[in-house]
């Protein structure tokens, strides 16, 4: 699917945050990325995936009181837009170019001299099933996954459904889209429960109670096919998708600095 490039309409002075333009090349393709660096005290550096529809400053989020928050914490913050959002080049589109967007981010945090041991990416949404297959092919330090769906074609339905298509319309409809998506993008479908179990770091999954796009028994099935002995799984009851930090940024900020301190604590 075509992304349509929103704005980006404030800075992080906005929250009272200080902070540095970052430019840098996505991997192998030379794609321009542009987003915001905030440095922090400790060598724990996190970077931000955004959802697909979202750039930077996802306000369903609240991506800059989230970076406000953990900045406080001591870590230093990377947020950008993926191709074709923001004010990122390229063109955009679902679940394409992963591994070039996520890997040029991360390449940076590695070229500011941090440790690729000592940083986590939070991924939301699509931005998290990207983050579950970056993670896949590459050690990063720890991984925090909110609203992550299992199965591409499931989210395709649930997003269809949202806007009134019926679902065993949907349905019938996804072995087509698979092929039509291959044959005129080369997109090759990465399923998250099918790479889930190749990431070597801890996972924080977080699944909110009333989020309409993806199913809780989908994130378990990633929480249990996953196998590192210190993931995490948290269920922010009476919460819409996305809304986990909203809803209380004061338990969200905890329980994410929690995790971060216990399965990165040799960066301290």
């Amino acid at each position: 699917m075509r992304i349509p490039r929103l704005p980006v309409e404030t800075t992080p002075t906005s929250v009272g945050l200080d902070y540095k333009d970052a430019f840098f090349m996505s991997r192998d393709d030379n794609v321009l990325l542009k987003g915001w660096f905030i440095h922090g005290s400790s060598q724990i550096s996190i970077i931000i995936v955004h959802g697909g529809f979202q750039n930077r400053v996802d306000d369903n989020v609240d991506t800059l009181g989230l970076a406000r928050d953990l900045n406080k914490a001591g870590y230093n913050l990377l947020l950008f837009d993926l191709r074709g959002r923001g004010e990122s080049e390229g063109t955009g589109r679902a679940l394409s170019n992963i591994g070039k967007d996520i890997g040029g981010a991360f390449d940076y945090i590695r070229h500011c001299g941090y440790a690729a041991d000592s940083t986590a990416i939070v991924g939301y949404c699509s931005g998290a099933a990207s983050a579950c297959i970056f993670a896949s092919q590459e050690d990063i330090g720890a991984l925090v996954l909110v609203g992550c769906f299992a199965e591409v074609g499931d989210m395709v339905v649930s997003m269809a459904t949202s806007q009134g298509i019926p679902r065993m319309l949907a349905e019938i409809f996804i072995p087509g889209l698979k092929l039509t998506t291959r044959v005129l993008y080369d997109y090759q479908v990465v399923n998250p429960i099918d790479v889930v179990s190749g990431v070597s770091c801890p996972i924080f999954f977080i699944h909110e109670e009333h989020d309409e796009f993806i199913q809780l028994e989908d994130m378990r099935r990633l929480f249990e096919k996953s196998s590192h002995p210190e993931n995490q799984f948290w269920e922010v009851d009476n919460t819409e998708h996305s809304q986990s930090y909203k809803k209380d940024p004061t338990e969200f900020t905890a329980r994410i600095t929690s995790f971060l301190e216990t399965t990165l604590l040799n960066a301290y």
